[in-house]
């Protein structure tokens, strides 16, 4: 038989012009797609709904190079989807890296890879099956319906993990996640896990073939094996790993998903003993070959297919969410959204979510990146700004939280009634999400929207006031709105007063602890208008005496960080002493934008403290940034030049947790970093 060699085009022919219009519908596995800047894929989902997604332009910037250690670096893209701008981001050498994927009106995107990449960090090996890692256009993307797998069947563990995570700092030197920079040289491809010598692979699906293509027993240097799965809509995946030590299966033969097939980490390991993994598609059919045609994934010839190479973390994704869902653990779900305009009601559906305990009941919250949310398993929402808006879903058992973010469009229009949206700019809770954030897996939610947070004791039962307020979205006025506590005499203990209708309305929240025993508790305040919201109050009473002297880590309760934006690596090569307090830190990458910081909210004991930078911390020469300090007579920020002084200054704080410090992005010079603060007192 004819032995095909398949050329596999993701996109237009290598030298076509930009503007392009890509057709693909959503078939029941992952579609690889690449884009130059100009060019358009229409994709067609399930429900016949067409999406259209157009590159603008794609960009890539090294944020932080550690040496010896290695490299973080991200990239985006600009694209317009159904007719509205958005910046997609990705980061890589963090734990950023093993991400959720971007649902915008119910398609599923995985942003991975940009072509700028390859202008800043080289290809590692690109003469040994690497160069169908490097996109032939501007930007690749491998897109899904939200509503279907990545592949139609179960997929199994590949590794024993039953943390249903992957932390980079095992990606073997902290660094060798799809196209990390390995040894801070060169971009790698494919993911490294580390690994007890012998661990057991067994195949995450069911395989037509497989075999090793490299081995000792042929005189390489290495075993590497390839299970190739042809599915029937012309899709033929090959999944690989590498480093293996025995077979113990027979090679060139059908293979059972959850077949036990080798142990792994123990052949040409370098520096640890781990486990490479890889992930290529390709489609003869699609490329004009028979649907049938043998496909050559040899890695060694120049001749070689041009396969779709992609990230392994998209076959772990889905590996980890069916384990999640044979383990019966929480998940929030939501029916795809469908475009919208402004001024029109947007029905939501968390559809698909289930609790994790048992028969627990779930509760939902909603939020919708305008200051505005809603509770209950269905709500609606209507956005009053056209744009593309990040739709959180929240859902909670009792026990455990989970969370779902699917994007949505929102077309110019009419609005004839306006919601109401809360802000709190000192307040986490009321931080609105950036667009471009994705969340990253396994990390738990972050605090419900809109949520105060009092902490007190009986040496201080009344801690200072929180400010709230309330606006109509579409002009900004206050006409129409008002607050109340929802059952005041179920919750005493919080105060509510609302200062003269002037927009925006202004809300000042009271809690007094007086009398309460230790515990939590929870009250709710109503905010209504011609929509409605809450505010969720929350006091705990604690007995033990706070700290006279405190430092506060970037891993501590008391610190938090605008998200998506402050991130930090696990390099193993890193010197113990440019690791950073307790082993890490984050950092802006050199980016000095608005509104971005890092704050460290210390639980002390009333009295002076000297405050200072950790000396720890890593700091780079010519790094400056502004620290803002929240004390007890108000605000003062302080130019820092960590090089020639760690110290802030002296302050006097109240008892409690009302004061703070924050690291601020905005008018930096340098690489900030964001690590840890010490409150020493001077009584």
């Amino acid at each position: 038989m004819r032995k095909w060699l398949a050329v596999f085009v993701l996109a237009l022919p290598v030298d076509g012009a930009a503007g392009e219009v890509l057709e693909r519908t959503a078939q029941d596995t992952v579609t690889p797609v690449e884009l130059d800047h100009g060019d358009t894929l229409r994709f067609t989902l399930r429900s016949g709904q067409v999406r259209e997604l157009t590159l603008e332009d794609t960009a890539a910037a090294i944020l932080e190079r550690v040496e010896p250690g290695g490299i973080v670096y991200h990239f985006t893209c600009r694209v317009w989807i159904d007719g509205q701008p958005m910046t997609m981001e990705r980061y890589v050498g963090t734990q950023e890296s093993f991400y959720e994927p971007y649902v915008v009106n119910g398609m599923r995107i995985w942003f991975d890879m940009v072509r700028d990449v390859f202008d800043l960090i080289p290809i590692r090996y690109p003469r040994t099956g690497n160069l169908d890692a490097h996109p032939r256009r501007h930007a690749r993307f491998a897109v899904q319906d939200a509503t279907l797998r990545v592949c139609p069947e179960e997929m199994l563990p590949w590794y024993p993990n039953e943390a249903g995570y992957i932390d980079v700092g095992r990606c073997y030197n902290g660094d060798d996640c799809w196209m990390g920079a390995y040894l801070g040289e060169a971009c790698h491809v494919g993911l490294d896990i580390n690994h007890a010598k012998g661990e057991l692979l067994t195949a995450p699906i069911r395989f037509d073939d497989h075999f090793l293509f490299h081995s000792l027993a042929a005189g390489q240097e290495n075993n590497r094996w390839r299970g190739i799965r042809r599915w029937p809509n012309g899709d033929v995946w090959a999944l690989q790993t590498h480093h293996l030590i025995d077979m113990l299966v027979a090679e060139r033969s059908p293979l059972a998903a959850g077949t036990p097939y080798a142990t792994a980490a123990g052949v040409h390991i370098g520096s640890h003993p781990h486990t490479h993994y890889e992930f290529k598609i390709a489609n003869p059919g699609r490329v004009g070959l028979p649907a049938d045609a043998s496909i050559d994934f040899d890695d060694e010839k120049e001749t070689r297919p041009l396969v779709a190479h992609l990230d392994p973390w998209i076959v772990f994704w889905q590996i980890f969410e069916d384990q999640k869902a044979r383990q019966g653990k929480i998940h929030a779900a939501m029916k795809p959204l469908s475009p919208a305009r402004v001024g029109e009601r947007v029905p939501l559906f968390a559809a698909g979510s289930r609790a994790g305990s048992g028969d627990a009941e779930l509760t939902y919250c909603w939020a919708f990146g305008d200051g505005s949310t809603a509770v209950g398993p269905l709500a609606e929402h209507t956005f009053a700004h056209a744009g593309v808006h990040p739709v959180t879903l929240i859902v909670d058992d009792g026990v455990n939280r989970a969370r779902f973010t699917q994007h949505i469009t929102v077309g110019a229009g009419t609005q004839s009634m306006s919601c109401v949206t809360l802000t709190a700019a000192d307040e986490p809770g009321f931080h609105p999400r950036p667009a471009q954030a994705m969340d990253v897996y396994g990390a738990p939610p972050d605090d419900l929207p809109h949520t105060l947070r009092f902490l007190a004791r009986a040496s201080r039962p009344v801690p200072a006031a929180k400010w709230v307020e309330a606006k109509n979205a579409a002009d900004g006025s206050a006409s129409g709105i008002g607050a109340h506590i929802a059952n005041p005499r179920s919750a005493p203990w919080v105060k509510l007063y609302i200062e003269p209708k002037r927009p925006p309305l202004r809300m000042r929240v009271e809690v007094d602890a007086s009398g309460l025993a230790a515990g939590e508790y929870e009250a709710i305040v109503r905010v209504e208008g011609d929509t409605s919201d809450r505010i969720r109050v929350v006091l705990r009473v604690v007995e033990e005496k706070p700290a006279d002297e405190v430092t506060v880590d970037d891993r501590d309760t008391g610190f938090w960080a605008t998200p998506y934006f402050w991130v930090g690596h696990r390099f193993s090569r890193c010197p113990p002493d440019k690791r950073g307090y307790n082993g890490f830190y984050l950092t802006n990458g050199g980016r000095a934008m608005a509104g971005q910081v890092a704050r460290f909210t210390p639980d002390l004991e009333a009295g002076r403290y000297e405050v200072l930078l950790s000396d720890q911390t890593p700091f780079r020469p010519n790094t400056a940034f502004n620290v803002r300090v929240r004390h007890r007579r108000g605000d003062q920020t302080v130019r820092m030049r960590p090089a020639e002084s760690r110290r802030i200054g002296v302050f006097d704080f109240d008892e409690g947790t009302d004061g703070f410090v924050e690291i601020q992005a905005a008018d930096s010079e340098g690489l900030v970093i964001a690590d840890a603060v010490v409150f020493k007192s001077l009584q």
